[in-house]
């Protein structure tokens, strides 16, 4: 992603079945306070700690692996796992804290949900961050697990766990693609594995992930929030989420987790506030219709399922196959006679960036991590000395990389800056990548190389976007754009460090398309009749408007978020904040117009609704940018969670 630069940067790697790290923590990532209580100490930064933990999770949604009466015929699966006796049913979270802390019992925890495409992994540095801050203003010690959706179990990362022991580059491309270059099975890669790397197609393979919908989604969650209440004194949990992360977040306090009508267990009475990070989290929406209700049961009942198994339409039974046009008749044999249209069980961003590029770039980064800049990448160095045998030239499912990032040889440390920095052609099309990397350097030796954040940068890569809108309707971004983002020390190593990583090779899309034209408040399908249809099998989101716990929000004002106003639909969901620290008087929000619509006036720290919005920061630094002066998120988001631990 980004040049190699003459900082101290080490890593430690433990048996990679623990999935334990310790990452040395550079003085460019701490605030001066935090250099100084190190340097005046005079002992060593405490280092980051990482591991990667399974927990069983109360979803068993059908055609699942785990789930009861579901055998697992599909012979990829069974070679990946080993066995027909495995379960997916699971959630899968990475425990960030610090070496130098005993963390029997953190004072609190942070859980988050990454965005769309985004892995666990994209919380390390945020995790940094806060820990630290934490540690040095107040000597708490604070926890942040970051959640995996149980997709990342398909990942098949066994082979790039081996490289990354191994630190060669060349047992993941080997893993990966070595069948197509030529390259033989060989060393640890036969010793330990006897394969290279799985990847399922989007449709038969995954089918199941049909089932999984955003309730399946909350109760994962649940399993994690429940442990860090175990672990956390006085049971301070917070949850978050990046991106498309705020609607999980949301979704789960909103969720009453108990689906009988016995009891309600809401989401929300197990935190002390949610976190957003540049996302909108979501709002109640429009009355469902009952052609929408129909539908959204025919989806769940066998329909979506079918629809994605065969590609084609299917009626309510998955095995009928029909037109939207013509479901009445098609259907007819069943009291619902919706029928479901194919999706793909899990998102194909078109030939650009199918799953093999997001696998690459554990390849590229670890390569980058190990050679530095100005030597040719892996993905581009042809393979056996034939001229051309190169994966971005033999591999049809990196052509899009040329077309994103140009032919001209480059270091996988260039690759990564271009593919991912917000002033790149690949995050213009693809936003969710945008992160503030720095900017394309020099050829070295016929090779371009990349300028980190901490190198003299070309005026073009610091923009100025003009004022801060005053119109939410017309708001766009905005503010002297910032290069925040450490891309060597802070990005690289969430590619490929441990048992989990920067990217969602399969976001499971299909289930959580099941529900689509729902708000947060699905109370017309789950609440038992009259008032619904009794299905809180499918959704039970009863209580968004009853939520009453504290809300801060993180935007940038390069992001998906770069004015205040866009929180305004979320806001107005919830419940006056009974939170203690909420004075019970002021509004969530106060004025909807003053000073503006794009800002408009919030309750704050006594409403128990905060927005701060980061100026010149894109979508990813919100997380990921170094924590120094122009970074106003750590410090209000540890005043925030202090002020709501009990």
């Amino acid at each position: 992603m980004a040049l190699f630069r003459a900082k101290e940067f080490y890593m430690m790697f433990f048996a990679r079945n623990t999935t334990l790290f310790l990452i040395a923590i550079t003085l460019i990532g701490c605030d001066s306070d935090n250099d100084n209580n190190f340097i005046d100490g005079g002992s060593e930064p405490p280092e980051l700690m990482q591991e990667t933990l399974t927990l069983p999770s109360a979803a068993q949604p059908a055609f699942t692996p785990g789930s009861p009466g579901v055998v697992v015929t599909n012979p990829a699966l069974l070679e990946q796992f080993g066995s027909n006796n495995f379960s997916l049913n699971n959630a899968v979270y990475t425990r960030y804290s610090l070496s130098d802390q005993d963390t029997s019992q953190p004072d609190a925890i942070l859980v988050l949900v990454p965005g769309f495409e985004g892995g666990a992994a994209n919380f390390s540095k945020l995790a940094e961050n806060l820990m630290l801050r934490a540690q040095a203003d107040t000597g708490q010690v604070f926890e942040v697990w970051a959640v995996d959706r149980r997709s990342n179990q398909l990942e098949d990362l066994a082979g790039f766990n081996i490289a990354e022991r191994e630190q060669d580059a060349s047992i993941g491309l080997n893993f990966l693609f070595g069948e197509e270059l030529g390259m033989p099975l060989e060393g640890p890669l036969q010793d330990e594995l006897g394969r290279r790397a799985i990847i399922y197609n989007s449709s038969d393979d995954l089918a199941f992930f049909a089932q999984w919908t955003e309730l399946t989604h909350s109760q994962d969650i649940d399993a994690v929030v429940e442990a860090a209440r175990d672990r956390a004194a006085n049971n301070n949990v917070f949850l978050g989420g990046h991106s498309a992360g705020t609607g999980y977040a949301a979704r789960y306090a909103a969720t009453d987790l108990d689906l009988t009508p016995a009891a309600v267990v809401p989401g929300y009475a197990k935190l002390r506030g949610l976190v957003m990070f540049d996302g909108g989290g979501g709002r109640l929406g429009e009355v469902p219709s009952e052609a929408l209700l129909d539908s959204i049961e025919a989806r769940f009942d066998g329909g979506l399922y079918g629809a994605v198994r065969d590609q084609a339409p299917r009626c309510i039974d998955g095995l009928t196959a029909c037109t939207v046009d013509t479901e009445s008749t098609d259907c007819g044999a069943f009291a619902n006679t919706s029928c479901t249209e194919s999706t793909t069980a899990y998102t194909v961003l078109s030939s650009l960036l199918p799953t093999e590029v997001f696998a690459a770039s554990s390849v590229s980064a670890l390569d980058a991590a190990i050679n530095g800049d100005g030597v040719i990448s892996i993905l581009q160095a042809d393979q056996g000395g034939i001229p051309g045998n190169n994966a971005i030239e033999q591999i049809s499912a990196l052509a899009g990389l040329q077309l994103l990032l140009g032919s001209e040889p480059a270091s996988s440390t260039s690759l990564m800056g271009n593919f991912l920095d917000d002033d790149g052609l690949p995050a213009g099309i693809f936003p969710f990548l945008a992160v503030s990397v720095g900017a394309p350097g020099p050829a070295d030796n016929g090779v371009n190389t990349w300028l980190g954040i901490d190198q003299e940068l070309p005026a073009e890569s610091t923009p100025d976007n003009g004022p801060a809108p005053t119109d939410l309707a017309a708001s766009a971004v905005w503010g002297v754009e910032a290069e925040v983002t450490d891309l060597v020390n802070d990005i690289l190593p969430q590619f490929y460090a441990g048992d989990t990583n920067f990217t969602d090779w399969y976001y499971p899309a299909s289930g959580l398309s099941v529900t689509s034209g729902l708000g947060l408040d699905s109370s017309a399908l789950s609440a038992p009749p009259p008032v619904g249809r009794g299905r809180s099998d499918i959704a039970n989101r009863t209580q968004a408007s009853n939520v009453d716990i504290p809300v801060i929000s993180f935007g940038g004002s390069n992001g998906l978020l770069p004015v205040s106003g866009g929180m305004l639909g979320y806001a107005e969901t919830l419940a006056a904040c009974a939170a203690p620290a909420c004075d019970s008087l002021t509004p969530r929000v106060i004025d909807t117009e003053q000073p503006s619509t794009a800002f408009p006036t919030f309750g704050d720290a006594s409403g128990g609704f905060e927005v701060v919005i980061a100026e010149g920061y894109s979508h990813l630094d919100v997380i990921t940018a170094v924590d120094d002066e122009t970074n106003p998120i750590i410090e209000a988001l540890l005043v925030f969670m202090q002020r709501h631990l009990q």
